[in-house]
C-alpha cells in the first residue's frame, strides 16, 4: 500500500504558516526528492496552459518546486511540456527568471525531435508512439499535474499529462483516434464557423460548397468541436472512451518505461477544478472548492486518491456550463461528461505501473 503525502488547502487559522503556500513548502521538504533526483538530469513536465486560460499550476508552486530540486542536488533540472504551450507559456508567467529554470518544448519547437517507442502490448493498429526527446533524454521525471475534467476520458491528471502530453502532435491524433471520428450533420449546420473558429489545431474548415472538412492530420478529436456547436451538429462516432484511456494507460507505461522507478515522482495539484481540460485554451467556474496537494511515488494511488477527494457534494452551484445538468449515476466526472474517470486507472494498474490503495499523510 503506497503512502502518499497531502497538503490541505484549508488552513485550521488564518496564521500565515498554515496557508497552501507554507503547507507546500513543508511538503515539499518531505518529498524524497534526493533520492529521486539527486544527480540527475531532471524533467519536470506540466501543462503549461494556453489561449485566455489562467487555472493552470501557480508559478509560485512551479518555482518552490524547482528550487527544492536543486536543493536535492540535481545536476539539472527543466520545465517541458508541448511547442505550443512553450511558445507562448510567458502569457501566463512561466518564464525560466520566475520558475528558476530553462523551458523546453517536448519534441523540439517544430515538433520533430521524437523517439519512436513501441507500445507493449500493441493495442489492434496503435502499436508505436513518438516521445518528446526532451522526456527521453531525461535521467529523472516529476510528473506535476493539474487535476480537472476531460470530455473524453472523464478527467485528466498525472497520467494524461504523460500520455498527452509527452509525445507528438500526430501520436496525440491517434491515441484520441481510438475513440472512433466526427460526423457532420449538413441539414442541422448553420454554418457559423464557430467549430473553425475555435479549434486551436485547425483542422477544421468549410468547402466552398459548404460542406464541412476535417483534416485528421491536425485533428486531437479533443472533441472541443463536439461540445461547442450552438446546433449540436457534430457528433463523435464510435464513442469508445475505454479504447482512448486504454490508449493513454498504454502510452504512459512507455513514457514511464525510461526512467528506473525510484527516479520518478507524481504530484498532482487539487486547485481551480474547472470541467474540461487546458488545452481548451480558456478558464471557466471551479466545480468544486480547492482541495489541496497530493505527492508521491506511485501513479496509481494518486489518480485514484484524487478522484476520490472529488466529491459531488461539494459541486459550487453555478459552475456547470449554461444547459448542463449532471447525469443518475458514478463520480462527479462521469456525471458532468458521461465517462467513468476511473477506468483509466483500472487500466495503469492493470499495466502493473501502481495499486489503487492507498494511506494518506497530511501536512500539519
Amino acid at each position: 500500500m503506497s503512502e502518499l503525502l497531502f497538503a490541505d488547502y484549508v488552513p485550521k487559522n488564518l496564521e500565515p504558516v498554515n496557508s497552501i503556500g507554507a503547507k507546500w513548502l513543508r511538503l515539499l521538504a518531505a518529498m524524497p526528492l534526493e533520492s529521486v533526483a539527486g544527480g540527475k538530469r531532471v524533467c519536470v513536465k506540466m501543462h503549461l496552459g494556453g489561449g485566455t486560460g489562467f487555472t493552470t499550476i501557480h508559478p509560485f508552486f512551479t518555482r518552490k518546486l524547482i528550487d527544492r530540486i536543486k536543493a536535492a542536488g540535481a545536476r539539472a533540472v527543466f520545465i517541458a511540456d508541448s511547442p505550443g504551450s512553450v511558445a507562448t507559456a510567458a502569457e501566463r508567467g512561466y518564464t525560466a527568471e520566475t520558475v528558476g529554470c530553462p523551458l523546453v518544448s517536448i519534441s523540439g519547437p517544430d515538433d520533430r525531435h521524437v523517439r519512436l517507442t513501441p507500445i507493449q502490448p500493441p493495442f489492434g493498429a496503435f502499436r508505436e508512439v513518438e516521445i518528446g526527446a526532451a522526456i527521453t533524454d531525461a535521467e529523472a521525471l516529476i510528473d506535476f499535474s493539474h487535476i480537472k475534467g476531460h470530455g473524453a476520458c472523464g478527467f485528466g491528471g498525472a497520467s494524461k499529462n504523460l500520455s498527452m502530453g509527452c509525445v507528438s502532435q500526430r501520436s496525440r491524433g491517434a491515441i484520441h483516434a481510438l475513440e472512433g471520428g466526427l460526423d457532420w450533420d449538413r441539414a442541422k449546420c448553420s454554418h457559423c464557423n464557430v467549430c473553425a473558429e475555435n479549434c486551436e489545431n485547425g483542422a477544421i474548415s468549410f468547402t466552398e460548397d459548404g460542406g464541412f472538412d476535417v483534416f485528421y492530420h491536425n485533428c486531437k478529436f479533443c472533441q472541443h468541436c463536439v461540445l461547442i456547436c450552438p446546433e449540436h451538429a457534430i457528433r463523435m462516432l464510435g464513442g469508445r472512451y475505454r479504447d482512448f484511456q486504454r490508449g493513454m494507460a498504454l502510452t504512459t507505461q512507455a513514457v514511464l518505461a525510461g526512467f528506473k522507478p525510484e527516479n520518478r515522482y507524481f504530484i498532482n495539484l487539487l486547485m481551480n477544478i474547472t470541467i474540461f481540460c487546458d488545452c481548451w485554451g480558456m478558464t471557466t467556474p471551479n466545480l468544486v472548492p480547492d482541495i489541496g496537494i497530493l505527492a508521491g511515488s506511485d501513479i496509481v494511488a494518486i489518480e485514484q486518491a484524487s478522484l476520490d477527494m472529488i466529491r459531488e457534494e461539494k459541486l459550487i452551484p453555478g459552475s456547470l456550463p449554461a444547459g448542463w445538468s449532471l447525469g443518475a449515476s458514478g463520480h462527479l466526472f462521469e456525471k458532468i461528461h458521461g465517462k467513468d474517470p476511473y477506468a483509466v486507472i483500472a487500466f495503469l494498474h492493470e499495466l502493473g505501473l501502481g495499486g489503487r490503495d492507498y494511506t494518506v499523510r497530511t501536512m500539519d
